[in-house]
């Protein structure tokens, strides 16, 4: 470190950069809180969201659950015909029939089949109960989901409107930390950006009353009236982050 602040000073960087620099410190600290409340804005619809998220799940094995059971009462219904018609056929044969094997045979035959019709049209009955106890389910998941979903647009619509200022602002930051970057020499500017990672985001400090406002140690008085007097570039000797002069009026 020691060696590339040595390196930094060398390059006669005036006290006018500097401020630059505390400029785009500030562009990006500030930045960096918007974003922060923005992020933290967004995620009060989380839990609303999760819970439209499981009404979704919900509503969707509703759906695939009624659909299954409408399935059986169609297919049920359409053996019910079936057999109906075949207990038709086998009367009409009855009738006509001579031989007393073949009178039997169709008799049980019109015998099992209007017994199974019997037990089918029982079961109709129940899924009938049930079909329509699944579709008041599904109508009282798909009331719940909609008022879900019209609570979590609420939500975003009132977030949004309540950060338009902040959005703005961070577009204003946005265009202003380009143009600043812009007029840094790129051996200062990767200096800072280099600094950036070893500081917790923070390279670029005030010093006031004497004290870097990075760590609050007290500078070197020299240091201190140099960096008053001429500024240019100068470094904490404990945090070696960028100082910059602010006066104490």
């Amino acid at each position: 470190m020691g060696g590339l602040i040595n390196y930094m000073r060398n390059l006669n960087v005036t006290r006018e950069q500097v401020d630059t620099l505390a400029r785009l410190q500030k562009i990006e600290t500030e930045s960096a809180r918007i974003q922060k409340k923005l992020k933290g804005t967004v995620s009060q619809t989380a839990v609303q969201g999760a819970r439209l998220k499981e009404l979704d799940i919900e509503l969707e094995v509703a759906q695939e659950e009624l659909a299954g059971e409408q399935k059986r009462y169609a297919a049920i219904e359409e053996e019910v015909v079936e057999l109906n018609t075949r207990v038709v056929k086998s009367q009409e044969y009855l009738r006509v029939v001579t031989n007393n094997k073949d009178y039997q045979v169709l008799r049980r035959e019109v015998d099992d089949n209007t017994k199974r019709v019997g037990e089918l049209e029982e079961t109709l009955i129940i899924l009938l109960d049930e079909l329509e106890g699944r579709e008041k389910k599904m109508a009282e998941i798909s009331e719940a989901h909609t008022a879900e979903s019209e609570k979590v647009k609420s939500i975003e619509n009132e977030i949004y409107n309540d950060t338009v200022e902040e959005r703005e602002t961070l577009e204003g930051m946005a265009r202003e930390h380009e143009d600043v970057v812009k007029s840094l020499p790129p051996a200062l500017l990767d200096h800072y950006e280099k600094l950036l990672k070893t500081t917790d985001r923070l390279a670029v400090v005030k010093v006031s009353g004497g004290v870097c406002y990075g760590c609050f140690m007290n500078l070197p008085p020299q240091q201190a009236i140099e960096l008053k007097k001429l500024g240019g570039l100068h470094h904490c000797p404990r945090c070696h982050r960028i100082l910059y002069f602010e006066n104490d009026d």
